[in-house]
């Protein structure tokens, strides 16, 4: 099944790298057919509860944002 990856920059607040890490969303391409509609999507979900857990409070760079199209076939 064809889907977004969406790749987001992290970092710790107060450390001297601008970057440290990463945070991957992934979204169906059956439900987000465009681009725009995947970035606005995990604009919305990088700042959900669940989201700021898994990154342990790290800060996303959410202008950062690089969004990778997937074809899968089996």
């Amino acid at each position: 099944m064809a889907h977004w990856a969406v790749q987001i920059p992290t970092r710790i607040l107060g450390e001297q790298q601008p970057r440290t890490g990463v945070q991957w969303f992934t979204y169906p391409a059956s439900a987000f057919p465009v681009r725009e509609a995947v970035v606005e999507k995990v604009r919305e979900d990088v700042d959900t509860e669940t989201a700021i857990r898994h990154r342990a409070g790290a800060i996303a760079d959410v202008d950062a944002i690089r969004v990778v199209w997937h074809d899968d076939f089996l």
